[in-house]
């Protein structure tokens, strides 16, 4: 209500169909329904500034918008969890970055790309030595609360994506 009404008199892109402008325009109204009241405010204004001849702008580009402004909050997401059964997933299993991409999928979706996948490579190597400098505080007493916060969150993101991987093979060897 707060996003479509205010932007009731835009038009849909030429070459799209009227059904292909609503289903688009139903897709936006559910996967913005996580936006504050501000945020969606602000995405009324930003929408009409970039409306080039009083049309609706991409819905990929609303989309990404709409993550700079307010991060979805993480959710239990089928598609991180189809993804970490993937070919990609048991990759990242076998090569140590599985938790970053779990991590990154439940939070933004959208399959990683070349780019992504290097940086999270890069980011699973950071926390390897942060794991392992977390477990000398914890041995000498040194630990923070968010320091054991952070490891039992990553032993946990760890142990979901083992179940994860663990119910594909049981599903391949019932077969």
């Amino acid at each position: 209500m707060l996003l479509m009404q205010p932007l009731a008199g835009l038009g849909r892109k030429r070459g799209v169909s009227a059904e292909a402008h609503d289903k688009a325009m139903s897709r936006l109204r559910d996967w913005l329904s996580y936006m504050s009241d501000d945020n969606l405010r602000a995405m009324v204004d930003l929408i009409a500034r970039h409306a080039g001849k009083g049309v609706w702008p991409e819905e990929g580009l609303i989309r990404s918008w709409a993550m700079t402004i307010q991060c979805p909050p993480p959710r239990d997401s089928a598609y991180a969890q189809s993804l970490i059964r993937s070919a990609m997933g048991r990759q990242a299993m076998a090569e140590n970055w599985a938790v970053e991409l779990f991590q990154v999928a439940k939070r933004l979706g959208p399959p990683p790309g070349k780019y992504i996948i290097s940086r999270l490579k890069l980011e699973a190597e950071e926390n390897r030595h942060k794991r392992g400098v977390i477990r000398e505080n914890i041995e000498v007493g040194r630990a923070t609360p968010a320091e054991r916060a952070w490891l039992a969150a990553w032993h946990e993101d760890l142990a979901e994506i083992e179940a994860i991987q663990a119910a594909v093979t049981e599903e391949g060897t019932a077969a």
